[in-house]
């Protein structure tokens, strides 16, 4: 149910956003890994809370290789309430612990921000009342979460502050996550809509939400070349190595089930700029 697969994920987006940090210039290497302490049981905590809230609409699921949930706690004997008060335990520890470590000046407290922002915003992506995976608001605000806010805590534990070349630099990733989480939620339309879970799939026509998804790949595309241009990232153009897959997954999107390649879109860019940025230490 910690969905260990996504953990490694995280902290390789976690990592690319410290070595971003490392490649505009020196700082401390306590920094990161005391945000790696915080960070794995915060992506727990959240992923337990999103297995919990969709317990029903993942019961009525085909599921797939990247959609439909983990199956973990169908197959448990734990029920989805004590796991849900146990992601709110743990999430509340790491905000406490977070603010803690601030107000002693143990961690930067721009760190310290855009981590009590990613695991209250990890939680009120799937807990009621807010629940914004429902409200037709989940895709773009996982893809922010998960691409853009998660990196940028990693730039702050290095240098303490975030500007605005990090944000350009992590841009085309949120982007082309975007496509990704939008390519992985299709297949669980029916299931979301029988149990009132209105994401942007069940809310828009295919035809809408292929025109959101070319118009996001299309500035994918134009992000890299701005990042580049602007000297946000070493070796930005690289990026384009995963254009293949940014293209199978448009012609795909709405079409059919598989969303393995916009998901490997996703991966392959992030490993791509991480190596690049390993390349391009000093």
């Amino acid at each position: 149910m910690a969905r260990p697969s996504q953990l490694v994920l995280v902290v390789v987006v976690y990592v690319t956003g410290v070595l971003l940090a490392m490649w505009r210039g020196p700082g401390s290497i306590t920094g990161p890994l005391v945000g790696l302490a915080l960070l794995l049981p915060t992506a727990v905590a959240v992923h337990w809370a999103n297995e919990a809230s969709d317990a029903g609409t993942d019961a009525l699921t085909v599921r797939t290789r990247f959609s439909g949930g983990s199956g973990a706690l169908a197959r448990s004997n734990i029920e989805p309430r004590w796991l849900l008060r146990g992601s709110l335990l743990v999430a509340a520890g790491v905000a406490t612990l977070a603010v803690a470590l601030a107000v002693t000046a143990r961690v930067p407290v721009a760190s310290s921000i855009l981590l009590v922002v990613g695991v209250a915003g990890g939680v009120a992506y799937s807990v009621a009342p807010v629940a914004l995976m429902r409200r037709g608001v989940g895709e773009p605000f996982n893809a922010i979460l998960g691409a853009l806010v998660l990196p940028l805590f990693g730039v702050a534990t290095v240098t303490g502050r975030v500007e605005a070349l990090d944000v350009l630099a992590f841009l085309p990733f949120t982007l082309v996550t975007f496509c990704s989480v939008m390519a992985t939620a299709w297949p669980d339309r029916l299931a979301d809509g029988s149990t009132g879970k209105l994401t942007l799939q069940v809310r828009l026509e295919p035809s809408r939400l292929r025109a959101i998804h070319t118009a996001s790949a299309v500035a994918w595309a134009v992000a890299v070349v701005v990042a580049t241009w602007a000297a946000a990232m070493p070796f930005g153009l690289t990026l384009f190595a995963v254009l293949p897959f940014v293209l199978l997954g448009w012609k795909g999107y709405t079409r059919r089930a598989a969303a393995w390649p916009s998901v490997a879109a996703m991966v392959g860019h992030i490993l791509v700029m991480s190596m690049t940025l390993l390349v391009a230490l000093p």
